[in-house]
């Protein structure tokens, strides 16, 4: 039964033009506020358009879909435009570049690879630079080091004519930058720079995008960080204020990503003089838990508790003796249930969560042993192609975008051991691709790429073809056909999930290659079994159980932030905060006292400092068995 509005959020809801700020904390109903409103704006604004954006395909997903829920707006899902801020930004930038001389078809160097092997050709072009880098004790590593620095000053919207320091590293950031335009490319910060410069710089299309959206809406508005507020600033010009934010600034946790709590606290009250509301009120989190919570953010505001719950905290012997605890608790929850959880409980009811990967690791381990289900919360954007045949056909589809991108086709010569061809610069991605791929073992891929070519907008016959003519090979062992057809399977399921978010007269090969490379494409739906997860990639989601395991001091509050105190601890209390308070009913909260160092040492632990409101209960000899 779906539960009434209150008052306050009721009042939200009915907002009517001008901006507004609302703080939400954990379990307050947020999301579905802002759900409501965009519903009430829809079917009370004549031809009214809604941008809603936030920070993940998932997140973006989840607002779409309980949009298409409600049957009132059914004839009104298309004036909603829901995605991503870089997704947005991305197409801005595909449609719009022109105006900043930018080439149409951008394709996105995504992977920290291909931007290592651009960096690398600035050197080697440079005989100073060469040198340089040939004196470097490790030289990948300068390059990363490098890479940084170009990402840092790209999201404060420093251009390398803007640069005041040191010149070497101008040249080397101007060239990198020449190089990605040479290939035609664009890396992920280039997407909010360039954005930014479309919109600073042209405001007509300012006004273009004001005039289409009568209401922009932004969730977890917690993790802007300075280029992402600064595009959205630009976006709404001079006189444009129908936006909304809405976050809980003690759910801030990727400081280290340049997120700032302060630009949706502070910047966006005073720049947009919005009307702030609050929502303290937790509709999910039983009181244990949101008791616990407020001990962490010195509150008590957090009120309409429906279940009393469960937070307790355990200490145990080592690292071995807490994942066994996990384990049998588990197990103990599912056979006998607890009384402020209705219904029965399944695997996919419970998520362990850390501060690092690694601190998962002896938790994987047992449930390997013991055939419990579990899954790790994908995060990867792109395909990982397994067979060499698709390896090559991505690759190749890469050419086909954009015959421009030497670095690609380094690759697959070097896949193919071939040398790279010496082609008209007008040559296009079918003719060099033909060069190289000599061979009948590529006569596949090359129709394919033919049929590409030809019809961009379908992509399946292309797959189609792979299928018939790849997987029935007699000069490849039954592994490498495996291979093969699970590789075009993977790639059918993004082809699907593509064409099910993109109308088919909008469909293109780069759009098809953009959507994988931010991530759209991917299934999020795909998780069965207890949920391993790290305190970043729990953010938003919620479970009857959580375990936050590996709690000392050093491991979470994280060892450097330890060492540093002030805004990186207030980053580690947050950390914790999203941690507990993902559990609805029952939080346990683990720490090991001995731990064991990779070179066999065992360390002594210490308590977290985030354990001191609760008691802790120890439990060593209750797992002898």
């Amino acid at each position: 039964m779906k539960i009434k509005l209150s008052l306050k959020q009721q009042e939200i809801v009915n907002h009517q033009d001008g901006a507004l700020l609302v703080k939400a904390g954990p379990g307050s109903g947020k999301t579905r506020v802002l759900i409501e409103r965009i519903k009430k704006l829809l079917l009370t604004k004549k031809r009214c358009k809604v941008l809603a954006l936030t920070f993940s395909n998932l997140a973006a997903e989840e607002m779409k879909t309980r949009l298409e829920e409600d049957d009132d707006i059914e004839e009104l899902i298309n004036n909603v435009t829901i995605g991503t801020i870089h997704s947005f930004c991305l197409d801005v930038v595909q449609k719009r570049g022109n105006l900043i001389g930018l080439e149409p078809d951008l394709v996105l160097f995504e992977d920290t690879t291909d931007r290592q092997n651009v960096l690398r050709e600035i050197f080697y072009r440079d005989l100073e630079l060469k040198v340089l880098l040939h004196n470097m004790e490790k030289p990948d590593n300068y390059l990363l080091k490098c890479l940084n620095m170009i990402s840092e000053q790209k999201k404060k919207f420093i251009s390398p004519n803007m640069w005041e320091g040191d010149e070497t590293f101008r040249t080397i950031y101007e060239g990198y930058n020449e190089y990605l335009i040479e290939q035609n490319a664009i890396d992920f910060d280039d997407i909010l720079f360039y954005t930014y410069r479309i919109l600073s710089e042209n405001p007509s299309v300012v006004k273009l995008y004001t005039s289409v959206y009568r209401y922009i809406c932004v969730d977890e508005a917690q993790d802007l960080n300075f280029a992402q507020y600064e595009v959205l600033k630009t976006l709404c010009g001079e006189s444009f204020n129908n936006i909304m934010l809405v976050g809980d600034e003690n759910q801030s946790i990727y400081g280290f990503n340049g997120s700032d709590s302060t630009l949706m606290t502070q910047s966006f009250v005073n720049d947009f003089s919005s009307v702030v509301y609050v929502l303290n009120e937790n509709f999910r989190s039983a009181k244990a838990i949101v008791r616990y919570a407020n001990t962490l953010e010195n509150s008590s505001s957090v009120s309409n508790y429906y279940y009393e719950g469960e937070l307790k905290a355990f200490s145990l012997y080592d690292e071995e003796h807490e994942a066994r605890f996990v384990y049998k608790k588990i197990n103990i929850l599912i056979e006998e249930g607890h009384k402020d959880i209705e219904g029965d409980l399944g695997f996919n009811n419970f998520a362990v969560i850390a501060r690092n990967r690694y601190v998962l690791n002896k938790i994987e381990q047992l449930f390997d042993l013991n055939k419990v289900p579990y899954y790790f919360k994908k995060t990867v954007s792109g395909i990982d192609s397994e067979s060499d045949i698709m390896k090559i056909f991505e690759l190749s589809m890469r050419i086909l975008i954009n015959p421009k991108d030497i670095i690609h086709l380094k690759k697959i010569c070097n896949m193919l051991k071939v040398d790279i061809p010496q082609s008209d610069k007008s040559a296009d991605g079918i003719s060099i691709l033909i060069l190289i791929l000599q061979g009948e073992k590529y006569n596949a891929i090359i129709e394919a790429l033919k049929l590409l070519e030809s019809d961009r907008f379908n992509f399946a016959k292309a797959l189609k073809y792979l299928k018939e003519n790849t997987t029935n090979n007699l000069d490849q062992n039954d592994e490498e056909n495996y291979l093969i057809y699970r590789d075009i399977e993977m790639w059918e399921k993004h082809w699907n999930k593509y064409t099910r978010q993109v109308q088919s007269e909008l469909r293109s090969l780069s759009s098809f290659r953009n959507y994988i490379s931010l991530g759209k494409t991917q299934d999020s739906t795909s998780s069965n079994g207890v949920a391993l997860l790290t305190v970043h990639m729990s953010k938003g989601l919620q479970y009857e159980v959580v375990f936050v395991i590996g709690l000392n001091d050093g491991t979470l509050p994280d060892y450097r932030a330890v060492n540093a105190n002030g805004k990186e601890m207030e980053q580690e209390k947050n950390n914790m905060f999203v941690a507990a308070t993902r559990a609805k009913r029952l939080c346990y909260l683990t720490f090991p006292k001995n731990k064991k160092m990779p070179w066999g040492d065992i360390k002594r632990q210490v308590k977290s400092r985030f354990l001191n409101s609760v008691e802790v209960e120890d439990i060593d000899t209750m797992l002898n068995d």
